[in-house]
C-alpha cells in the first residue's frame, strides 16, 4: 500500500510538471491545458496518454523540420519583391484592392506567393476525382509524388499501387509519403513491388522502434493531401486513396468531398510543400540544387489572359510559430460584407474562430454551416453540436448533409474561397500539418456555389426547434465532449 501511495505521488507530481510545462514552456492555449489538466486527474493513465501524445514538437524536430524546407533563393527573392510591392504602396500594385491585405497575410505567415495563373477543375466525390487522377498517373513523364494522410492497401489502394509499379518499371520517379498514423493499418510490406520496381515510399513521423502503437509524436498528424504530375499538375482538397472516401462503404456513404485539379503557377507551391515534407521524412540532407530541378519545378509558359486565376497555397503545421490557415480564414471572415458559407466534417472552432462568426452574424451577414448527418468520430461529432448550439442563439444558419460530408471549404461573399485539407477544428488549425489554397475569383467562385447549392438539396435544417428536441441524455454527452474538444 505505501509503494502505491508513492507512486501516486510521484504520478500527481509529473502531472504537476507536465501542467507547468503546457503552461510556460510549450504554452499551449488555455482550453487545451484545461483539457488536459482534467485528463491528468487519472491516476497514471492520464499522465502516460498526456507523454505519449499530449507533449508539444520539441525545438530540435522543430528545427529538423524548418532544416528541410525546400525554398530556392529565387522563390524568397519573388516573396520579398511580392511583400515590398505591397507595403510600398497598398492601392498601387498589381494585386486586387479589396484582397490586398489578405494576400499581405498570407505572404508574411507562410510565405505564400500570389500566383496569377492558372487553370482549376473542381471534383465533389471521389471515383470521379480518383479516376482523373489514375489518367494523368498514367500519362506521367517525368515523377509522380502522392503525400496522403490516409493510404490504404484496400481495393482503391492497391489499384494506384499497381498503376505506379507500371510507371516505375518505365523509368518514371514515383515517390509516395504517407502519415504514420492516418495510415496505420499500413505496412511496407504493402509496397514491396512498387520499391522492387524502383518507386519511393516513406512516412511521416513513424512510430518508436516501428512499434505502431508507440508512436511518440501521434497527436502531430500530417494531414496534407498533395498529389504532383510532372511538376505540372497538381491535386489537393480532402480526398484520401481508401474506399470509404470513394463512397464504397455503405455505413459512411453517400460520401461528398470536394477535390481541386491545379494546372499553372500554383503548382510550384505545392511541390514546395511535397519536397519539404519527402526530405524531412527521409532525413535527405544532400545537395539542395538536386530539387531545384526544371524536372520538379517546369516553368508555366502558357500566361495569357484566359488564364488568369489569382491563388495562393498556404501550409500550416505545429513547426511554425503561428496558425496560418486559421489565421487566413478569420481575415476572410472579417472582410464578409454578405455572406460566409462553410462545408466541413467537423465543426470544433477555437474562440478566436467562434467570435469572429459571432461578430459576422451581429453585424447581419448571413453565416451557413453545412455538415454531416453521418459521422466517422462521434464524439468529434457531438463536440461539433456544442459549438453550432451556441452560434445557433446568434442567427447561425445550419444544413445537416444526408451523408458524410468530408469537403473543407470557406466561401465570403461568392468572391473568394479557400479549398484544402484543414477543417474547421483546433485540431487542423494547431496540431496537423494542413494545405489550402485561396481562390481570388468571383467566377470560380460562383460555379462552385452551384455545387454547394446542390448539396442544399440533400440537407435537412437544424435549428433551435430540434436543438430543444434532443433528449437530457444527448445533451449531457455533447457537453461532455466539449469539455475534450481542444484533444480531439
Amino acid at each position: 500500500m505505501d509503494i502505491l501511495k508513492i507512486l501516486i505521488t510521484i504520478n500527481y507530481i509529473l502531472c504537476v510538471l507536465a501542467v507547468f510545462d503546457m503552461i510556460f514552456i510549450n504554452k499551449k492555449k488555455p482550453e487545451r491545458i484545461i483539457a488536459w489538466t482534467i485528463f491528468l486527474i487519472v491516476p497514471f493513465v492520464g499522465l502516460f496518454v498526456y507523454l505519449l501524445i499530449g507533449a508539444g514538437l520539441s525545438i530540435f524536430v522543430k528545427n529538423m523540420i524548418k532544416k528541410f524546407k525546400l525554398y530556392s533563393s529565387e522563390y524568397k527573392t519573388h516573396i520579398n519583391k511580392q511583400i515590398t510591392s505591397i507595403e510600398t504602396d497598398k492601392t498601387k500594385n498589381k494585386y486586387p484592392k479589396e484582397f490586398v491585405d489578405l494576400i499581405h497575410l498570407n505572404l508574411k505567415t507562410c510565405n505564400s506567393l500570389y500566383n496569377k495563373y492558372n487553370q482549376i477543375e473542381y471534383f465533389v466525390d471521389g471515383e470521379t476525382a480518383v479516376d482523373r487522377l489514375k489518367y494523368d498517373i498514367q500519362k506521367a513523364k517525368s515523377s509522380i509524388h502522392l503525400q496522403f494522410y490516409i493510404f490504404a492497401n484496400d481495393k482503391i489502394g492497391k489499384e494506384i499501387i499497381k498503376l505506379l509499379e507500371e510507371k516505375a518499371k518505365q523509368g518514371v520517379e514515383v515517390r509516395i509519403l504517407y502519415d504514420a498514423i492516418g495510415s496505420i493499418k499500413t505496412t511496407k510490406f504493402d509496397f514491396r513491388k512498387l520499391k522492387k520496381a524502383g518507386g519511393k515510399v516513406s512516412s511521416f513521423f513513424p512510430p518508436f522502434l516501428n512499434i505502431k502503437l508507440l508512436n511518440l509524436k501521434a497527436n502531430y498528424r500530417n494531414h496534407r493531401k498533395i498529389a504532383v504530375i510532372d511538376g505540372k499538375i497538381a491535386y489537393t482538397g480532402g480526398l484520401n486513396i481508401r474506399d470509404d472516401h470513394l463512397g464504397r462503404v455503405k455505413r459512411l456513404a453517400p460520401w461528398r468531398d470536394t477535390t481541386i485539379r491545379i494546372v499553372g503557377e500554383s503548382v510550384e507551391s505545392l511541390q514546395n510543400i511535397f519536397l519539404s515534407d519527402w526530405r524531412f521524412a527521409t532525413k535527405d540532407s544532400s545537395n539542395i540544387e538536386k530539387y531545384l530541378d526544371k524536372k520538379y519545378f517546369p516553368k508555366f509558359k502558357d500566361k495569357t489572359e484566359q488564364n488568369v486565376l489569382p491563388m495562393q497555397v498556404l501550409a500550416s503545421g505545429p513547426d511554425n510559430p503561428g496558425e496560418s490557415i486559421k489565421e487566413c480564414m478569420i481575415k476572410m471572415i472579417h472582410q464578409a460584407k454578405k455572406s460566409i458559407k462553410i462545408q466541413s466534417p467537423y465543426f470544433i472552432p477555437d474562440e478566436h474562430f467562434m467570435g469572429a462568426l459571432k461578430l459576422a452574424l451581429l453585424s447581419g451577414i448571413e453565416v451557413v454551416v453545412m455538415f454531416p448527418k453521418k459521422f466517422d468520430h462521434w464524439y468529434v461529432h457531438f463536440a461539433s453540436f456544442s459549438y453550432i448550439n451556441e452560434l445557433l442563439k446568434f442567427g447561425l444558419k445550419v444544413l445537416v448533409y444526408d451523408g458524410f460530408l468530408h469537403s473543407k471549404v470557406l466561401i465570403v461573399d461568392d468572391k473568394i474561397m479557400t479549398i484544402g485539407s484543414c477543417n474547421i477544428d483546433i485540431r487542423s488549425f494547431a496540431l496537423n500539418f494542413e494545405d489550402n489554397v485561396i481562390i481570388y475569383s468571383s467566377e470560380q467562385t460562383k460555379k462552385y456555389l452551384e455545387y454547394f447549392a446542390e448539396d442544399e438539396k440533400h440537407c435537412e435544417v437544424y435549428d433551435e426547434i430540434k436543438r430543444k428536441k434532443k433528449n437530457v441524455f444527448t445533451k449531457i454527452i455533447i457537453s461532455f465532449c466539449r469539455l475534450f474538444s481542444a484533444l480531439m
